[in-house]
């Protein structure tokens, strides 16, 4: 059993799983309040597992049916781990496993995906790619007077990265420390004249502290793939961090005046991602209309199922925005190109062509396959592209 940590490479791999007889793809959210024995998340998947069974009992291809029923038992153990209420594992979980091997890819993650099971050619990875959307690594940075508190928050989690210590040289010049009126933590009374002189010369270092840290900060950045960083603490503090990173990268970047670098991983996630992922819905929406304004005025842009595939067709799409909750259909030609239902290659019967019952996940694989970023739209953002059959993407040229 191979154990995926989600990200952009490990979605498209996924991409690349691929098997005729079919690929297993079962999703799971498990309701941390649903404590019985039997929670409906795991009932439902039970049932979309026999409706698959009866499904392919039904069909009358005989070898494939006994290959796939002998592989859902042979799974048995592992579709246990991932439904498994009482275990220590992710909100969400997914398990992919080719019928005609004996591989198995597992994750987890620490926010809602969906409770499905799926049997196609190729893996089901529509929630993986709605996840990446709202949920992808992201960077928050917990300035104080002491210290930058690195931490990576990604689909839910929070993990330390580092902690980047300021050093004070204030031997010179520290006056008696005195409760900061304020109650904030790290600032000095300010009832005489070397507590302000004090409070500058601290802000000068630990201003010149954070711009020495920016390479770093910087490269932990790269590193970890972030799309977004959070910065957070005292705005006297981080103003000067902000400008100076959001120079040194093209990531969004969040200024919050909460004070989290004393909270725990739990209480960080909690609190700043919903911060992060608003950001990202708002990005998202902003980045969904440009598309439809560069198609309007016949630019980089295309819209509607129609024009989205004729752009994949020429290799011509940069990002694909999808409605992750429309429903889209559509047919294969021979040559493996995607068409809309009512249209056909030159040359080229109906008969000829093969159904395609879930359109928006063959552009997911599509734009995977060929290194075009995927952005699966949040019900907020889907609403730009409500009478463009819920697709739309920014072309190369």
């Amino acid at each position: 059993m191979i154990i995926v940590h989600l990200d952009q490479t490990s979605l498209r791999d996924l991409a690349a799983l691929r098997d005729e007889v079919g690929v297993l793809s079962v999703y799971a959210t498990a309701d941390p309040r649903d404590r019985s024995s039997s929670p409906a998340w795991r009932l439902q998947i039970a049932n979309e597992i026999n409706a698959l069974r009866n499904e392919v009992s039904s069909n009358g291809d005989k070898q494939r049916k006994a290959a796939v029923l002998a592989r859902l038992e042979a799974l048995r153990p592992q579709l246990d781990d991932v439904l498994d209420s009482g275990a220590e594992s992710g909100v969400g979980r997914a398990l992919f496993a080719p019928i005609s091997t004996d591989e198995v890819r597992v994750l987890t993650v620490q926010m809602p995906l969906e409770d499905c099971a799926v049997l196609e050619r190729t893996a089901y990875l529509r929630p993986l790619a709605a996840a990446m959307t709202t949920g992808a690594p992201a960077g928050v940075l917990a300035v104080s007077q002491d210290a930058v508190r690195v931490v990576d928050l990604r689909f839910g989690s929070a993990e330390d990265v580092t902690s980047l210590p300021i050093k004070l040289d204030d031997e010179d010049w520290r006056p008696d420390r005195a409760p900061a009126s304020s109650g904030k933590p790290g600032l000095y009374n300010r009832a005489s004249g070397k507590g302000d002189r004090y409070d500058r010369k601290v802000s000068e270092q630990v201003l010149r502290s954070l711009n020495a840290m920016r390479p770093r900060l910087k490269e932990i950045a790269d590193e970890r793939g972030w799309s977004a960083v959070a910065i957070t603490g005292d705005r006297r503090l981080t103003g000067s961090l902000e400008g100076r990173f959001a120079q040194d990268s093209k990531r969004d970047i969040i200024v919050l005046e909460h004070v989290v670098e004393g909270r725990t991983l739990p209480e960080i996630a909690a609190r700043i991602g919903p911060e992060i992922e608003a950001v990202r819905v708002r990005r998202a929406t902003e980045a969904v209309q440009e598309a439809k304004d560069a198609a309007l005025s016949g630019g980089t842009g295309a819209v509607g199922l129609s024009d989205v595939l004729g752009a994949f067709r020429e290799g011509r799409v940069s990002r694909l925005f999808l409605d992750g909750a429309r429903g889209l259909t559509g047919h294969r030609a021979p040559d493996g190109a995607y068409y809309p239902e009512d249209e056909l290659p030159p040359g080229t019967g109906r008969d000829d062509m093969a159904a395609e019952k879930d359109m928006g996940e063959r552009m997911i694989e599509l734009a995977l396959g060929n290194g075009v970023e995927v952005t699966v739209l949040p019900e907020q953002a889907a609403e730009a592209l409500a009478e463009d059959d819920g697709v739309a993407v920014r072309l190369r040229w």
